[in-house]
């Protein structure tokens, strides 16, 4: 009987490390989620900062962001002319009207 004893003892011990095992992973994963929702919301902080001093800088040729306010007026520019060339796509709802018919 002893064998068994030691047996359930040991086999008791390891599904207790075994759960303190995953509470630990848990914890880790939420804290690193946590830590990464925390680094996106700084990430848009920097960027609201970043548009809003484009806004305020992009017509004055003195300021020390020219260079990199000229490069977004480029880029938003030439945005607008992928969108022009851009195939115009019908919207769902009519295009299973026109189906239909």
């Amino acid at each position: 009987m002893a064998f068994f004893d030691d047996l359930k003892k040991n086999l008791s011990t390891a599904a207790d490390m075994a759960v303190d095992k995953a509470k630990d992973l848990a914890e880790t994963g939420k804290t690193k989620l946590d830590i990464a929702n925390e680094e996106k919301e700084v990430q848009k902080l920097y960027a609201q900062i970043g548009k809003a001093i484009y806004q305020q800088e992009k017509d004055n040729p003195d300021s020390i962001f020219a260079a990199e306010c000229y490069n977004i007026t480029e880029r938003l520019a030439r945005i607008e002319e992928l969108k022009t060339e851009a195939p115009v796509e019908e919207p769902v709802a009519e295009a299973k009207e026109e189906e239909q018919v």
